[in-house]
């Protein structure tokens, strides 16, 4: 017979006289008379048909092989909702879980990262589980339902999707240590003439806009290389390719003396979007996440 088909009260007086060692000590932690536990314990014999404690003079009880076998499973019992009041309450206070979160390598390699670290030093018991992906895929992930919050660089119009533009950033030019131009605080657009210039990838939202910002001076580039990712474009100014513009993100994720990075006039704004699925209640610990990524940005501006 399983312990949920038996009487709550018997159970609780079984353990406390199994823990405590005597009727006196578990009606005290029971907070019961005497005669309450010890009739609780003959109600629990009668029902499941087994001796569990041996009468002593003097009232002693002396608990039987029988009654050790079942305070094991007991104690199994009494475990199991310890740890299940134990992650309610961790719900209650948004620290438990798991949460999903892709997002495109702009924020992927270093922001989010970083940001995760202290997001769970204040939730142990939380698991996050970051995945790196183009835009288009996170916005498969999300729609799916694979997982809970992604990050995208480009608009779009999805019906299962809610999508929050995060505050905007400023991109910044990746110029050699080496260069002339390393000894300029900013960089307008003339200053990329006659030099290589490292391009991301066409099809997002920061090359849209880098083309954008040449175009409206009428500044023509020599155009080198083209990469999908803008730390990737990093190393190859590194590496003598040229000049590049990247997002700020990457630029304070590199680490290489052989680069620096300076601001640029006019500015090219660059906006993230934060997104998640539409008519689906987010758990505690997701919507604290959204909630502290989001001051995250606003104090990046």
């Amino acid at each position: 017979m399983g312990l949920r088909m038996l009487n709550q009260r018997q159970i609780e007086a079984f353990r406390a006289v199994m823990v405590s060692g005597g009727i006196t000590t578990a009606a005290a932690a029971m907070r019961i008379s005497q005669p309450a536990v010890s009739r609780l314990i003959r109600d629990l014999e009668a029902r499941i048909g087994v001796t569990l404690f041996e009468r002593r003079a003097g009232g002693r009880l002396r608990a039987t092989a029988d009654a050790a076998a079942l305070f094991q499973d007991v104690e199994r019992y009494f475990i199991g909702l310890e740890q299940i009041d134990q992650s309610a309450a961790g719900l209650r206070r948004r620290s438990r879980g798991t949460l999903r979160v892709a997002s495109l390598p702009a924020l992927y390699v270093d922001l989010l990262p970083r940001f995760i670290g202290r997001f769970l030093a204040q939730r142990p018991d939380l698991d996050i589980e970051l995945i790196g992906n183009s835009s288009e895929a996170t916005i498969e992930l999300v729609s799916s339902g694979r997982c809970d919050i992604g990050f995208v660089d480009s608009p779009f119009d999805h019906p299962r999707l809610r999508r929050e533009e995060l505050a905007g950033v400023s991109a910044v030019a990746v110029v050699p240590a080496a260069h002339p131009l390393a000894g300029n605080q900013m960089l307008a657009p003339s200053d990329f003439e006659g030099n290589p210039f490292v391009s991301i990838a066409r099809a997002t939202q920061l090359r849209t806009r880098i083309d954008a910002f040449f175009l409206s001076q009428g500044v023509r580039r020599q155009l080198g290389p083209e990469t999908p990712l803008s730390l990737i474009a990093c190393s190859l100014v590194a590496a003598g390719g040229g000049l590049a513009i990247v997002d700020p993100f990457t630029a304070a994720a590199v680490r290489d003396p052989a680069v620096c990075f300076k601001s640029l006039d006019p500015r090219i704004e660059v906006s993230f979007s934060l997104v998640t699925t539409q008519n689906t209640h987010l758990s505690g610990p997701a919507q604290d996440f959204i909630a502290g990524i989001q001051r995250e940005f606003a104090q990046l501006v």
